[in-house]
């Protein structure tokens, strides 16, 4: 059952073609191009994916078709959050079947339960489920924050190989890393803003929407960070905070835009997030431009 899950690991975003259907030829593209980038894992139908937008057929036919493109190269982590624990578990059989080497599960959200209830939600899909669990704790759109004591005590479950935290605050960061890491994988969130202090302090590596837009960058910063060449670190993360994308829409349209961009497949993003308009695809191809990662011709052609 044991997954080691470490290094850089984009969560990728869902193309969907014009009439709203899964673009599937241009997912396995996106696939291909940060496996070339040198990743060392992918995140499937997660929030960047846009899983709650998918049917549950849709994240199965993207959970095998991720494994299938990978050819093993790299393990697919698929995105099983839900409400209901029963929901959640079958996403996790549908992953295992696919071949996905874990599954990704954030507390359910909506509801606000309390920490015995989301512990509870948890040791369900554990026992439901044969497949390795990645914990993911992202506050901001659960509506909770999972405490390091919780953590601690899911991370003695044997199925339970690593943790996503991206509630974007260090302390919470720094204290889920001292106190898990002798167990389980602890991954940041947020490369372009905690990756650096992250891996100084233990984490072994982070998942992260920017990595497909900003390509090798993402891979030479983490050889950088866990080698110790803080200097290279600090200004390829440097490179990677000027992309301020929340600021152009929402997200993950702005992804898919950028994404575009550089020549990848973005496509639109699903209802109820609106395309971008032009002076905000402008915008996000001048951030691209300023950050050499387009041609400023292509920054003056969008404009």
């Amino acid at each position: 059952m044991k997954v080691e899950l470490k290094g850089v690991i984009p969560a990728i975003t869902t193309p969907f073609a014009d009439d709203g259907t899964l673009d599937l030829d241009g997912f396995r593209e996106l696939v291909e191009a940060v496996i070339g980038d040198g990743v060392h894992g992918i995140v499937v139908a997660g929030c960047t994916g846009e899983s709650w937008a998918l049917a549950d057929d849709e994240r199965a036919t993207l959970f095998a078709a991720a494994v299938d493109q990978a050819q093993g190269r790299v393990p697919i982590v698929a995105g099983c959050g839900a409400i209901t624990s029963a929901s959640a578990i079958g996403y996790a059989r549908a992953a295992e079947n696919a071949g996905c080497a874990a599954a990704m599960i954030q507390p359910p959200w909506y509801v606000i339960p309390g920490e015995s209830e989301v512990e509870s939600y948890y040791r369900r899909i554990i026992a439901g489920c044969d497949i390795p669990i990645m914990l993911y704790n992202i506050p901001r759109r659960t509506g909770i924050n999972m405490s390091a004591d919780l953590i601690d005590r899911l991370a003695d479950e044997p199925s339970v190989v690593a943790l996503k935290e991206s509630s974007k605050d260090w302390l919470v960061l720094s204290a889920m890393i001292r106190r898990v890491s002798d167990r389980i994988s602890v991954l940041a969130g947020y490369a372009s803003a905690l990756g650096l202090a992250a891996i100084s302090e233990g984490a072994v590596g982070y998942v992260d929407s920017m990595t497909p837009v900003v390509g090798r960058l993402s891979r030479e910063f983490f050889d950088a960070a866990v080698s110790g060449d803080v200097v290279t670190a600090r200004n390829l993360q440097g490179v990677m905070a000027t992309l301020k994308f929340f600021d152009c829409g929402t997200f993950p349209a702005t992804v898919k835009v950028a994404l575009e961009h550089i020549g990848r497949p973005g496509g639109l993003p699903r209802d109820p997030i609106a395309p971008l308009t032009e002076d905000q695809r402008a915008r996000i191809g001048a951030m691209l431009a300023n950050a050499g990662l387009i041609p400023a011709a292509t920054r003056r052609a969008s404009a």
